[in-house]
């Protein structure tokens, strides 16, 4: 959904006027009616529309006839929402509102604004899906490029004390080797904070997260092995380091027919942002649209 964020930035622009147009428990103004009083003189409600309309109305008319062609287009297509998916969308939506407000420069987002744009967001998303072909060639492809999203790499927990000569470094290892496996944990504490000239690794990693010059070293260390000590240059320096491997952890491998549901919905979130415009000039395209608001017609053109 992220990826859709500029067009919603554009659906909002649109839904401004909508908003001012009726209240919030759906009633209509009428025009007549005084929408503030200066000093006993009036402002009507209909002076207000006939503002919002000449600032806004090109764009919020554009956005409701694409949401109108969105809602048809799903017709056709057998697609129906949910009052759930739409209720899960908008607190989705609501959780953004601070940013989506801040993007588009003005006041707040009503809870009425952003219900709708739910609706539009899961209309644009499912009619995509629905109406894009795409080839087991491109997926896989896309699952190549993305292999450590669908597959974990053997992972290591490992810690660390750095020092800068080998001397220190060797004697330091000699120590954590003769230390009873209860008390190591202990001894190493102690040892880091003590001679560790440099705060050391302390975590879990894949290989090729850590410096070079480890990392063949670590593929072939065992669980709670202490290793001699390696040279690393760190920022140019040459340093010595004494490794705790603590834990080892399994790669996990998920070959390409496993996951393929989940590599096509991530291939086409990813290209939402390309699809939706042309989803939407498309339905412009092919639409017979009469404007009946001379000042209005050909919006959108």
């Amino acid at each position: 959904m992220r990826q859709l964020g500029h067009w919603l930035g554009g659906f909002l622009l649109g839904a401004v006027l909508v908003g001012v147009m009726a209240g919030q428990d759906g009633t209509v103004w009428r025009l007549d009616e005084p929408a503030a009083v200066v000093n006993g003189e009036p402002i009507s409600k209909g002076d207000l529309l006939q503002r919002l309309l000449a600032d806004f109305g090109e764009e919020t008319l554009k956005q409701l006839i694409t949401l109108k062609l969105l809602e048809q287009e799903a017709a056709k297509e057998g697609i129906k929402l949910t009052d759930e998916e739409v209720a899960k969308r908008f607190e989705e939506l609501q959780a953004q509102r601070a940013d989506l407000e801040k993007r588009l420069g003005r006041g707040r987002l009503s809870d009425l604004t952003l219900r709708d744009e739910a609706k539009r967001l899961l209309l644009l998303e499912r009619l995509v899906a629905k109406q894009t072909v795409v080839s087991e060639e491109e997926l896989r492809r896309f699952y190549a490029r993305h292999y450590i999203r669908y597959n974990r790499p053997e992972e290591v927990t490992v810690r660390e004390i750095v020092v800068f000569s080998f001397p220190e470094a060797q004697a330091i290892y000699q120590q954590l080797r003769q230390t009873p496996v209860e008390k190591l944990a202990e001894t190493f504490d102690r040892l880091s904070k003590e001679r560790s000239v440099i705060p050391g690794f302390m975590g879990t990693f894949i290989y090729d997260e850590l410096p070079e010059e480890m990392r063949e070293a670590l593929r072939k260390a065992k669980p709670n092995e202490i290793l001699p000590p390696l040279l690393v240059k760190s920022s140019g320096q040459p340093t010595y380091r004494i490794l705790w491997v603590q834990k080892k952890t399994p790669a996990q491998v998920n070959p390409f027919e496993k996951v393929r549901d989940i590599v096509r919905q991530d291939y086409l979130v990813e290209r939402m942002v390309v699809l939706a415009p042309e989803l939407v000039r498309r339905l412009w395209a092919k639409a017979n649209i009469q404007y009946t608001v001379p000042s209005l017609a050909g919006t959108g053109k």
